[in-house]
C-alpha cells in the first residue's frame, strides 16, 4: 500500500500518514526534511551565487575609508591612527580598538594603504602597490617623529570648492586612486563643471565660470 504524505508549503515540514505503515512513514519523513530544511552550507552556497555588498564594492572598483581612521602626529615614527571603517580589495576591515599602522619611514612624506589582507603599508609614490587598496591619508616625519598628517578623503565625502578666478583649476581630491564618480553641487550663482579630462589618480580639473562661485563635489 503506498504512504501517501502532506509536505506542507511554507517551510516544507512534513505531515505524516497515520494508520498502516506509520512507522515507516516516520522515518521517510525525517529523511525528506533532511533533504528539505536549509543548513550553514547551503545558505554559503546561496549567498555566494547571488553575490555579496564586497563582491559590488571590488567589481565597482571602490576602495577608501567609510568613516574614522583619522591620522595624528606622533613623538615617534608610527602616527597615531583612530579606528574606522573601510573597504580594501572588497574586504571591509573595522577593528574593534585602534590599529597599529608601524613606523613610516624617517625624514619623508609618505603615504599610508592598507591593502585589505597583509596590513598596513607605506610608499612615497602615492599610488597603491596594487589597484583597489585603501587610501588613509599622509605622513610626514622628520628623524624621529611625525610631525604632520592629512587625512585621505572618505568615500561619499563633500569637498569645498572655492576657486580664486575665472577659468580652469585643479583640487587634489585625495583619495588614493581615481574616482568612480563624481557630481558637483553649487552653494552660490555662476557655474562649475569638469574639464574634457575629469580627473586622474591625484586631482580634480574644473572650470569657474567667474570669480567668486562657490560649491561642494561628492566622490566616490
Amino acid at each position: 500500500m503506498a504512504v501517501v504524505r502532506t509536505v506542507l508549503p511554507r517551510k516544507g515540514i512534513i505531515q505524516p500518514k497515520h494508520g498502516d505503515n506509520y512507522e515507516a512513514d516516520l522515518d521517510q519523513n525525517w529523511s525528506t526534511l533532511d533533504s528539505l530544511l536549509q543548513d550553514a552550507s547551503d545558505v554559503q552556497a546561496a549567498v555566494a551565487a547571488a553575490g555579496t555588498v564586497e563582491a559590488w564594492v571590488q567589481d565597482r572598483g571602490i576602495s577608501g575609508v567609510i568613516a574614522g581612521f583619522d591620522l595624528a602626529t606622533s613623538p615617534t615614527l608610527t602616527p597615531g591612527l583612530a579606528t574606522g571603517v573601510l573597504y580594501a580589495q572588497g574586504k571591509r576591515y573595522a577593528p574593534a580598538t585602534a590599529p597599529n599602522p608601524g613606523a613610516a619611514p624617517a625624514s619623508s612624506t609618505s603615504y599610508l594603504f592598507y591593502d585589505g589582507t597583509t596590513g598596513f603599508y607605506y610608499n612615497v609614490a602615492g599610488t597603491p602597490d596594487a589597484a583597489l587598496d585603501a587610501f588613509l591619508g599622509i605622513v610626514v616625519t622628520n628623524a624621529s617623529a611625525v610631525i604632520s598628517v592629512i587625512n585621505a578623503s572618505k568615500l561619499f565625502t563633500m569637498l569645498t570648492l572655492a576657486p580664486g578666478a575665472a577659468g580652469n583649476f585643479t583640487l587634489p581630491h585625495l583619495l588614493g586612486r581615481q574616482p568612480v564618480g563624481a557630481m558637483i553641487y553649487m552653494t552660490s550663482s555662476g557655474a562649475i563643471w569638469f574639464q574634457a579630462t575629469l580627473w586622474d589618480a591625484t586631482n580634480l580639473y574644473l572650470v569657474a565660470s567667474e570669480s567668486g562661485v562657490t560649491g561642494k563635489v561628492q566622490l566616490w
